[in-house]
């Protein structure tokens, strides 16, 4: 039991199937090297695919035309500041205000009790503003000197 049996066709139960597993499953150094071969095969062959229709296209006199979808997205070479696109603060800000909403007053309840403690405060407020008024009355008394 000690050493391992690399003819594993006189393997039988839980041993061969484990061999036949491991056999099938090489490990994730070889996957990635596959993985990367095919990667680069297929960019060739992709280029090559698009070099001879470039070729064809310029063989019988046509132009190739490309268009962009969306807005022209650059950047000044001098200034470093981003030329025909929405500059980042004002996403930033956006978002912001955009989380501020959602994660305050979520729930209806929350929506309620925030509305009844404004109105509460603006009361207290008001209160507190008569009173400063009823006493800025009363010290409006006639002084001539």
């Amino acid at each position: 039991m000690g050493a391992p049996v690399r003819n594993h066709t006189s393997l039988t139960g839980m041993k061969k199937w484990l061999a036949d597993y491991r056999a099938k499953r090489p490990g994730l150094a070889a996957l990635q090297k596959a993985v990367d071969d095919f990667m680069a095969e297929f960019d060739a062959r992709e280029e090559k695919a698009k070099v001879q229709r470039m070729a064809a296209a310029q063989e019988e006199g046509w132009t190739l035309v490309t268009g962009n979808k969306g807005r022209k997205k650059t950047v000044d070479a001098e200034s470093g500041v981003r030329v025909g696109a929405v500059s980042s603060l004002a996403v930033e800000e956006k978002a912001k205000t955009k989380t501020k909403e959602s994660a305050v007053d979520f729930y209806r309840f929350q929506r309620r009790e925030a509305k009844r403690n404004e109105v509460l405060e603006l009361q207290k407020k008001f209160e507190e503003d008569k009173k400063r008024i009823a006493k800025m009355r009363e010290a409006r008394k006639f002084r001539p000197y």
